[in-house]
């Protein structure tokens, strides 16, 4: 909050006073690495890792135990590799004697502090372990014998490692043989074992992203790949709008705005047959362009939409599919986390993607209200007859909304514009939804502390995927795999369109079984160089993958958002979600086709910027 508003102070006092604070960008990203180093113990001791249960649910009790022991394990190991390397990193630094640019401050005493404060998370993770042990040594059986072994091996294969060298385990010198194509298959296959063994996906591709940079360059290279890596996105300044986002988001909630749009949505629609399920779509629309999530959107209007419908009487199909679709536009609406999180992967503008991202989210809201109307024709007892609009309850709903419109407007305005960059942007954000929060008496109640851990765990998830997608993307980018691929497809006598459909297709699979974010850290260091081959836009790329994962959220069997429907409506079956999400899964379909047809649904307005 400090950073967000410090940036805010320097955008009024450059555009009202044509001042700037010296020197305050390199000063607040090595502040900002510091409060996001910070944030990673908490998110150890609350366990907010990813994994993929799909084989520990599968299997009985006793390997599932197993499985975890690994996984906490695994992610022990690659916390103490990033940990001792940012050491070794910021034993570099002060050997140098490294200062910042502008203002000459030295740099070592804030890489010191995010070391240590990294370097907390091995103890943190190290209890967990322990933890998870123990219950397995409580449960009787042979189960302490099977975890001790488990452990002891994967001691013993982490000492070979490190004292030895990579080469000393046994089959890597037959892997080095194979040569960058045969190393990558190796590799891939190796990261989703170690997922499938419950190894927390963020551990899983940097612990493999660091034997296969081991294995091609060393151990001491691997790891100043993993010390540099860390600490470059540690203090990237780019990614600075990730945390700044998800406060705005977070406060936004806390405010009440999401009411205040669905009121709005409501008291605007209600001469429409099914007119909450219509206002649930274009309040999702709006609250996402205020959290960036559409797991907070889907959650959130879930709490406020599905009782007022079945209060009502709608159909239970028709309203929960309503509220998982509308969840999200979340993720497509800017500003967004999966679009700021695809434009650091992919080193592309996040202003731009944002941009490019507004038409293409209202034409998945016009699509989504066309479903509704079309469900309602068929069946018609769907849902009651709509109302005359009252135009009492419209002017209140839309003054109660004045907030959400000028939060919105401020931050789209001014990137558009060019009055502040994507970073100052989502500082006026966080501190313009702070303030509405605070005026409206919302952080008085004690919910402060409430959402702000909320975030930081939000934070130490996303942060420790990033880390470990750099670390593997580096790796597969030095085998040049990528390239490969390009190549391999070309023979294979597949037309630019053709490959296009392939990796939306692979979107649409993978969508059914893992998160977006997930899906994103994998797939984009391998899918973007291919797409630039056949020279397609980076940012209409961006756009569509936002669009493909998204679809994934309300896919089945293990759509995330459905998921979320049924922890706040534990009443809702399974079956009855699956129902009501699949005419949107159609609409989905359509908006694909036309964002591939028609590039310029993506591509138009960011070209008038």
């Amino acid at each position: 909050m400090g950073i967000g508003a410090l940036t805010l102070l320097d955008v009024l006092l450059r555009n009202l006073f044509s001042m700037t604070l010296h020197g305050l960008s390199e000063i607040l990203t090595l502040v900002l690495g510091v409060a996001i180093a910070a944030c990673l113990p908490s998110g150890c001791a609350r366990a907010v890792h990813l994994t993929v249960e799909i084989l520990g649910n599968a299997l009985p009790r006793s390997g599932a135990i197993v499985l975890n022991v690994v996984g906490a394990a695994g992610l022990l190991v690659f916390l103490s590799i990033m940990s001792f390397e940012l050491s070794v990193q910021a034993a570099a630094y002060a050997a140098r004697g490294q200062r910042t640019i502008l203002l000459g401050w030295p740099i070592t005493p804030f890489f010191v502090t995010i070391t240590v404060l990294v370097a907390l998370c091995v103890p943190i993770q190290f209890g967990q372990l322990l933890k998870i042990s123990r219950s397995a040594w409580a449960s009787g059986d042979r189960m302490p014998l099977i975890v001790s072994a488990v452990l002891v091996m994967l001691a013993l294969l982490v000492a070979t490692v490190f004292f030895f060298g990579i080469d000393a385990l046994p089959g890597a010198a037959a892997l080095k043989s194979l040569g960058p194509a045969g190393i990558s298959i190796g590799l891939f296959v190796a990261m989703w074992v170690a997922m499938l063994a419950s190894v927390p996906l963020a551990a899983a591709m940097g612990l493999v992203g660091f034997l296969g940079l081991a294995l091609l360059l060393g151990n001491g290279a691997a790891g100043s790949v993993v010390g540099s890596e860390t600490a470059r996105f540690l203090t990237s300044e780019t990614l600075a709008v990730l945390p700044l986002y998800l406060l705005m988001g977070s406060f936004a909630t806390i405010a009440g705005l999401s009411s205040d749009i669905y009121r709005l949505a409501y008291a605007l629609l209600r001469p429409l047959r099914g007119s909450l399920a219509h206002a649930t779509i274009a309040g999702c629309a709006g609250f996402g362009a205020l959290t960036g999530s559409s797991l907070a959107t889907a959650a959130t209007f879930g709490k406020v939409a599905l009782p007022e419908m079945g209060a009502k009487r709608y159909s239970p199909a028709l309203a929960a599919g309503s509220v998982a679709a509308g969840g999200t536009l979340g993720s497509l609406v800017p500003p967004s986390t999966a679009i700021i999180l695809f434009a650091i992967l992919a080193e592309q503008s996040i202003g731009h993607l944002f941009v490019a991202s507004v038409v293409p989210a209202l034409l998945a809201v016009a699509l989504y209200i066309g479903v509704i109307w079309l469900v309602l024709k068929v069946r018609p007892s769907a849902a009651p007859l709509g109302e005359p609009i009252d135009r009492r309850e419209l002017l209140a709903a839309a003054k109660g909304c004045i907030g959400a419109f000028v939060l919105f407007g401020t931050v789209m305005g001014g990137i558009y514009t060019g009055l502040f960059t994507d970073t100052e942007a989502a500082s006026v954000g966080a501190i313009g939804a702070f303030s509405f929060a605070w005026m409206r008496g919302k952080l008085r109640s004690g919910h402060l502390g409430d959402l702000l851990a909320e975030t930081t765990s939000t934070l130490a998830l996303i942060y420790t995927l990033i880390f470990g997608a750099v670390i593997f993307s580096f790796c597969i980018g030095f085998t040049q795999v990528p390239s490969m691929l390009a190549e391999t497809i070309a023979d294979f006598g597949l037309s630019p369109l053709g490959v296009i459909v392939l990796l939306i297709v692979c979107y649409l699979v993978l969508g059914m079984f893992m998160d977006s974010y997930a899906m994103m850290v994998i797939t984009v260091p391998i899918f973007l160089p291919l797409v630039l081959s056949y020279g397609y836009d980076p940012i209409w790329w961006g756009v569509l993958t936002v669009i493909c994962v998204e679809m994934g959220m309300i896919t089945p069997p293990f759509g995330m958002n459905i998921f979320v429907l049924k922890g706040v409506s534990p009443g809702l079956t399974l079956g009855t979600i699956y129902r009501g999400v699949v005419p949107f899964i159609v609409a989905d379909i359509v908006k694909v086709v036309l964002v591939v047809l028609i590039p310029s649904i993506a591509l138009w307005l960011p070209s008038q910027m």
